[in-house]
This record gives C-alpha cells, structure tokens and sequence, in this order.
C-alpha cells in the first residue's frame, strides 16, 4: 500500500518497549443510533451454527456455518445459499470471511503444513471469483495466510505468521498484516497486526494488534497513519471492517468478560447487542457503503446450551440518508 508512511523500526521498537505509546483516537460513549435486528441461520440439514462474516454493497452476505464438527463457507444472495469449500483443501474447514460488489469473496481453510520446521496444519487464504474460481491467497514464506475483506478492485486484506504460538508482538512477532492484489504483496511492518477491513484504494485499513497472546486491541491505519481506537469500557477490542464513509465495526470484551459489537460512526460510539434475555454475547463483523451491519450472538437455552446465530443490523432510512 503506497500511503504507508510508517518508520518500521521505530515504531516496531516503541511498542514492544513501552506498550501502548501510540495516539488513541477519542470516541464518544453514548449514541442515538437505532438498529434494527434481524436473526438468520444457513437453512440446511443438520446446521448447528450459523456466523455472518461479511457483506457488499448489494446486500449478500458471506461467513461460515457447521454440521456437526465440519465447517464450511457460505454465501448468501437474494434468499439463496450457496456452500464454498477450497477444492484441495482439508475438509469442512473452510470460512468465507468478506465479499465485495462484484462477487468476489475471500477466506481461509486449513491444510496440512508444507514449511519445515512448522506445525502438521496450516491456515492459508483464497479469493473466489463470481464465476466460482479459486485463486490462493500465500504470503511467500509464511506458514499461516488469512484473508479476511476484499475491496470493489480487488485489493484483499488479512494477516500472516508462521508458527502458531509466535502471532503475538512479545511471542516473536512475526504475524503483520498485508495488502494483496494481483499476485502482489505489502506486508505492514508493525508486529503482532492483522487487517480486517479496508476501504477503495486503502485510504483506511482496520484491524486487531496483539501485544501478548490474551490481550488485543482494535487499530485503524488512515491515510498511513496509524492508532489504536479507544473502544470505551474495553479491556480488549477487535476492528473487524470498515465502509466508505470511515464506518467501523467491531467487537470488545468488557471488565465483566462479556462480548459485545460495537459500531464507531463520525467519533460516536454505539454498543451492539442483539436484543434478548438470553443473548450472552454479540460480535459486529462486517459492513456495506449503506451502513447495513452483519455479524453473530450466541444465545443460550433454559437447558445451557449455547446456540450461534448471524444477524443482520439497519438503520432508519433517514439516518443512512444523513450519514
């Protein structure tokens, strides 16, 4: 990504030494946004759990459902499912993560690992083309590759690292976060980061930034500049997408360990939580030009059992018209 203006080393240094140096960026804690709600689930035998992951312009809608242990990735367009599976791949490990307004979607699965020494699995990237061709997404060199959103021209976002115990900055840090397309990539050179979320042309990149492998704090990279975002009442907070209009999303943990999604809209901040008694945690994962937001909650039943749902949250019309 050609805007980035960072001093590698520097900055590198400055937050491995001393922790949390960088600018925040100052959020307000109340909102007047409403939200509707709508529940769904992928409708096919035998489907345990449902994750709204991404969305594009037009309203499909990309993620990851389950039948028993096996997982796969999912699309969603005008009432019809359709099941995406990395041919070659381990199965019923693929996830479906961002789509953009041409169809093309982006994901991860697992396979078995090909770098030595290195773990027996590894994470690797693909992008599907509308017409259902893969494409592998493989940071040269790095044992694991996640791709996470895609832009309208095809710039792909997500993250790389090798061994699975060494993502985080104090664990060796060799997990950053890149920009491909067209066969080329752009790592970012702060350690411990992964892109979630990126707008046209990159003018803004968002994502998560692990300093230790239990702590995690959402970041957003404009115009190459880069902070960490003061999610209130947080303890750890995750940048999952964001819009043209600079709209993110994303989740938190609280001082009481619950999860709830979060939208930060023009500095206002608004909680996300699907609505019900028996809602125990809500995640905001991706978000279209028209402010319509998709993500999960879990839910338990009178017996315990925890159950996962994708949603989709809009806005008054004449909010989305403001905005």
């Amino acid at each position: 990504m050609k805007n980035l203006r960072i001093a590698a080393l520097t900055i590198a240094v400055a937050l491995l030494a001393v922790g949390l140096t960088v600018p925040f960026e100052t959020v307000l804690a109340g909102s007047n946004h409403h939200l509707n709600f709508k529940s769904f689930d992928v409708d096919l035998p035998g489907v345990t759990l449902t994750q709204a992951l991404g969305i594009n312009s037009e309203g499909d809608i990309v993620g990851r459902y389950q039948v028993g242990s096996a997982g796969h990735g999912f699309l969603l367009s005008e009432g019809t499912i359709t099941t995406i599976d990395y041919p070659g791949g381990i199965s019923g490990t693929t996830q479906a993560h961002g789509i953009n307004s041409e169809g093309v979607v982006v994901g991860l699965y697992t396979d078995h690992g090909t770098i030595v020494p290195g773990d027996a699995l590894r994470t690797r990237g693909y992008l599907r083309d509308a017409s259902g061709n893969f494409t592998a997404i493989d940071f040269p060199g790095a044992e694991n590759t996640f791709a996470i959103k895609v832009t309208p021209t095809g710039q792909a976002v997500g993250c790389y690292h090798h061994q699975g115990s060494d993502f985080a900055a104090s664990g060796g840090g060799t997990m950053h976060g890149y920009v491909y397309q067209n066969g080329t990539y752009e790592s970012f050179s702060v350690p411990g980061t992964m892109h979630n979320g990126i707008t046209r042309h990159g003018r803004i990149i968002v994502g998560v930034w692990f300093p230790t492998p239990t702590e995690f704090h959402a970041y957003k990279v404009e115009e190459g500049d880069y902070q960490l975002l003061d999610i209130p009442n947080s303890i750890s907070s995750d940048a999952r997408d964001v819009n043209p209009s600079g709209e993110t999303v994303g989740f938190f943990i609280d001082s009481a360990k619950s999860t709830h999604g979060f939208l930060l809209s023009k500095g206002e901040f608004t909680t996300i939580d699907f609505p019900g008694a028996d809602v125990v945690s809500t995640q905001a994962r991706g978000i279209n030009p028209r402010g319509d937001i998709v993500g999960f909650y879990v839910s338990k039943d009178a017996s315990g059992v925890s159950h996962t749902h994708g949603f989709v949250a809009t806005r008054d019309k004449d909010e989305v018209e403001e905005k």
